[in-house]
């Protein structure tokens, strides 16, 4: 059986360098035998944006959000991946709004035992980030990666990431770039290698 990835695409725009550099390293994924899927977080319809703090995949046996709607119904399926990939530009410094409520409701992928103990389907799974930026710090992507990392590793996931922090391109145009476009697939490859 085949490995699989899915790429959390967390960009407003439809055709930006994200998404571009995204495609970069899937085709890097693909070469190696690996699929892909995307989740577009940015179009998945809710009915709350977000967690609403119910507690209630909390109180399951099961693993997955209560909210009946797109947004919990795309987040129950990433356990199904062998690797989960956030691809996102940064807003104000972090993940924007509509990437944010998918990652809050990874919150009902986990259980807490007594004892402070982190239980998931998604536990030891690789995570990991693709990351533009459009500002002029060199480090402005570093506290987005950290948001990433941390849960990873509460986890016990393998994490990997790439940021290009000073990204000013016309929307998709980076992949005109060879260096971005040649950092995007060492990534991919990378990728595939964890699995």
């Amino acid at each position: 059986m085949s490995k699989k990835v899915v790429f959390i695409h967390g960009s407003p725009r439809k055709k930006g360098n994200t998404l571009a550099l995204a495609g970069v390293a899937r085709e890097a994924l693909a070469e190696s035998g690996v699929a892909s899927d995307v989740i577009d977080a940015a179009r998945l319809e809710f009915k709350h944006p977000g967690c609403i703090a119910c507690y209630k995949c909390q109180q399951s046996q099961e693993f997955g959000c209560h909210v009946d709607d797109e947004l919990a119904r795309a987040v129950k399926t990433l356990p199904e991946y062998d690797a989960v990939v956030l691809a996102t530009p940064i807003y104000w410094f972090s993940y924007p709004a509509q990437v944010k409520m998918l990652v809050d409701r990874i919150f009902s992928l986990v259980k807490f035992g007594q004892n402070h103990e982190f239980f998931s389907p998604l536990s030891g799974k690789p995570w990991a980030l693709l990351a533009t930026g459009g500002g002029q710090l060199e480090n402005n992507l570093l506290e987005l990666e950290k948001q990433w990392r941390i849960p990873a590793g509460l986890l016990g996931c393998e994490f990997v990431s790439v940021l290009f922090p000073t990204c000013h391109y016309e929307p998709g145009k980076i992949v005109e770039d060879p260096a971005p476009v040649a950092r995007a697939r060492a990534f991919g490859l990378r990728l595939a290698e964890m699995l």
